[in-house]
């Protein structure tokens, strides 16, 4: 009678346990699942120009009183700095879908003058914000047919040198693969 009670009490355990392991399971692979969905334009080729710098920069970062991992800092001084990633070759199929920008001034850079940031894609200008220090600016973009993404950074005056902008978001969404049905060997 005592093994019965005993075998009655570990039955909703052991379901609990493995309805526990399964949803741990489908939770880990979908997190697989999505970082193979997404790669970072800095995982592209990029080529800085301008009489300013570009460089990659992995710090953390204060903007609008939150903390950020930075990814590349454009420093425009009293000019302007950009960078240009190739996404995909010209010949290549599309990989990416999205591209999707976060990028902001340090929230101790007040005395500097406000940056121009132009965002353009293969050569257009896609969009344009002023982002003053302490602020950030996000985008969104169709990067579907898109070969190259540009972002520039102006300083807003050539009478003073302006801070930096800070990318610290810059996640490129790939397209999914089709999957074909495997076929049945008989």
């Amino acid at each position: 009678m005592q093994k019965t009670k005993l075998i009655a009490q570990l039955i909703p355990g052991a379901m609990l346990f493995l309805a526990l392991v399964t949803l741990g399971q489908q939770v880990v692979q979908g997190q697989q699942r999505e970082r193979i969905r997404t790669s970072s334009l800095v995982r592209t080729v990029c080529v800085g120009s301008g009489p300013g710098r570009f460089r990659y920069d992995e710090t953390n970062i204060a903007i609008a009183r939150a903390v950020y991992r930075s990814l590349m800092n454009l420093n425009p001084s009293n000019g302007s700095a950009s960078v240009t990633c190739r996404i995909r070759d010209e010949d290549e199929q599309a990989k990416f879908k999205t591209l999707e920008l976060g990028l902001g001034m340090l929230d101790t850079d007040a005395g500097s003058p406000a940056n121009i940031v132009n965002i353009y894609l293969d050569g257009r200008q896609a969009a344009t914000r002023t982002v003053g220090a302490g602020q950030t600016a996000s985008f969104s973009f169709d990067v579907t047919n898109v070969s190259n993404v540009a972002i520039e950074a102006t300083c807003s005056t050539s009478a003073r040198y302006c801070a930096r902008v800070y990318v610290y978001k810059a996640v490129l969404e790939r397209i999914p693969e089709v999957r074909r049905p495997r076929s049945r060997r008989n």
